[in-house]
């Protein structure tokens, strides 16, 4: 405006010296040219100013008007006169209104910058979800009240009737607000493991179906699906016993399912979920007790389950303060039954009742978001972790859940920095053609047979079949630690593949790091510095390996 008044005052000057002659026409035009580029934009806007502001400019530009169209000079009293009151008008739009105008564009870039950056954070890091449902402090609620405190003050500054930004600068300080408040995607670090650090335990026969794997003081023991279930070995792979015949007599084993180490050291429990029976053996393989399991599945669970679905519904995990296992009730048939699991604990104390730590369906956010599908659907993976909490994976929200031991529910929750990705048609293909093959190996049928059907199966399923694949098929929990099995279609009809995603539990943020294992290792116990696991050959021979994980907490 200062500069509007200026142009007038000139004008002014130059109408009263009489320099300048002109109708009323060509006052307007000059007018028009001189004042009215900038003199216009206060009528149009006319709220950037007092009312009595903008009427008084428009007073004198029509004084102006009137001077330049009369056919003699304005007297030098009267032009003094107004050159001084344009003078005292311009002193009048002080400080006090550039600074309303400063404060004004500041608030609006405020109001921008809270609104899209935060918008921007809980877009981008999933944090509004995650607040909605762990009941942290309400920050989308506060953003958003902040925002709209900075605009309705940029409102009261400025006096508008209707706010008029300046569109560029708020998208500028709108951008970088984003560039400040949105989080950088977490760093994952990348290692891979050269087959070179792989330890092979040479010495016996290669196995076949290995179901578990446990260390047990300084003795590593293999339970495999066939008879002799048993092996031992010391830690340089020196075999100790190979043993374990089927029956239900002393000592021999139906079903086993899973190991657990036994409070003598070196000693192992085999958990037989034919007999109900758990079986202890001594290094050297001799039957040292039998005893029946302190549970009992709540319904029957499919034989051929881990053939199906990378789902584990014989877990156990078992301490000197307890014992962790998942209960299913209606049992497992398929995939999906897996979203009803609970995991128990018992203590050991005499007459102690079964706890719940957690409730999939009701503890896990995923339960309520997924849809029902036929095919290699996602499903909970858990694993007890030192100190007696319980990790969960929920692939559907693809979150890491922590709960705590005394089953106050949930302690932690992690929100993975992976997407999920949908299934190929060939990963379909390739679990149809395995699950047909299961169900008639027996048949003799060829495996242009099972192509044909299965290509037929696939064109009938249509989208009733799991559209995302699993974000994870396994978890194991070390101190500090927990690991996540990423899902390979390309290696495994179950996904079961070489590479495994670490979350670091110290410090305030987790910490992500991507392990790569050797080619045909499948990692199957880890360690804060061990990974015990099968190499298996084009033969799906196994032999038991070893590698040593120290130098990955450096990467």
């Amino acid at each position: 405006m200062k500069e509007m008044i200026s142009k007038m005052c000139m004008l002014l000057r130059t109408l009263t010296a009489g320099a300048a002659r002109m109708d009323a026409d060509s006052t307007a035009r000059m007018v028009s040219a001189v004042v009215d580029q900038d003199a216009g934009k206060a009528v149009d806007s006319a709220g950037e100013a007092d009312d009595s502001e903008a009427s008084e400019l428009l007073r004198l530009i029509s004084v102006i008007s009137q001077v330049g169209a009369s056919d003699s000079p304005m007297p030098d009293p009267r032009a003094e006169a107004i050159m001084e009151a344009l003078q005292g008008k311009a002193s009048k739009i002080d400080s006090a209104g550039v600074w309303r105008e400063r404060l004004g564009m500041f608030a609006g870039f405020l109001a921008c910058t809270a609104t899209l950056g935060t918008s921007m954070l809980f877009v981008t890091g999933g944090a509004l979800p995650m607040a909605l449902r762990t009941g942290a402090p309400p920050a989308p609620a506060l953003a958003f009240a902040v925002a709209s405190v900075a605009a309705l003050v940029s409102l009261l500054l400025h006096r508008r009737a209707i706010p008029h930004s300046p569109v560029f600068p708020l998208l500028v300080f709108g951008a970088l607000g984003m560039g400040s408040c949105a989080p950088a995607s977490p760093e994952v670090s990348k290692v891979a493991i050269p087959s070179e650090a792989l330890q092979r335990f040479e010495e016996g026969d290669q196995l076949w179906g290995v179901r578990d794997i446990i260390e047990s003081g300084d003795v590593i023991w293999t339970l495999t699906a066939e008879a002799p279930y048993l092996r031992a070995y010391a830690r340089d792979g020196s075999l100790l016993a190979n043993f374990g015949a089927y029956g239900k007599g002393p000592g021999e084993l139906t079903s086993p399912r899973t190991l657990t180490a036994a409070p003598a050291a070196g000693n192992v429990v085999v958990w037989d979920f034919g007999t109900r029976a758990l079986a202890t053996f001594d290094p050297a393989g001799n039957f040292i007790a039998s005893s029946p399991a302190p549970f009992a599945p709540e319904g029957s669970i499919r034989a051929d389950i881990r053939s199906v679905s990378f789902g584990d519904p014989f877990r156990v995990v078992e301490e000197r303060s307890g014992l962790w296992f998942a209960a299913y009730p209606g049992g497992i048939s398929g995939g999906d039954d897996f979203w009803n699991g609970r995991i128990l604990r018992i203590a050991k104390a005499e007459g102690a009742e079964p706890q719940v730590l957690a409730d999939f369906d009701r503890d896990l956010p995923g339960a309520a978001q997924r849809e029902p599908a036929m095919g290699l659907v996602p499903v909970p993976v858990w694993d007890r972790c030192p100190g007696g909490s319980v990790a969960v994976l929920d692939p559907v929200d693809r979150s890491l859940l922590l709960f705590a031991p005394d089953g106050s529910g949930e302690q932690r929750r992690i929100a993975l920095p992976w997407t999920g990705r949908p299934f190929s048609r060939e990963e379909h293909l390739a679990y149809i053609r395995a699950a047909i093959f299961l169900e008639f190996k027996r048949s003799g049928i060829s495996g242009a047979e099972v192509d044909r059907a299965a290509e037929d199966v696939l064109a009938r399923a249509g989208d009733q079949l799991t559209a995302q694949a699993p974000v994870g098929i396994d978890l194991r929990c070390s101190a500090g630690h927990v690991w996540i099995q990423v899902f390979d279609g390309e290696r495994h009809p179950l996904g079961y593949g070489k590479t495994w995603r670490r979350v670091s539990l110290g410090g305030r943020s987790p910490q992500f790091q991507e392990i790569v294992f050797p080619e045909g290792f499948a990692a199957i116990r880890l360690g804060d510095s061990l990974a015990i696991g099968v190499e298996t050959n084009a033969a799906e021979l196994q032999r038991i390996a070893i590698v040593r994980l120290g130098g990955l907490h450096s990467k």
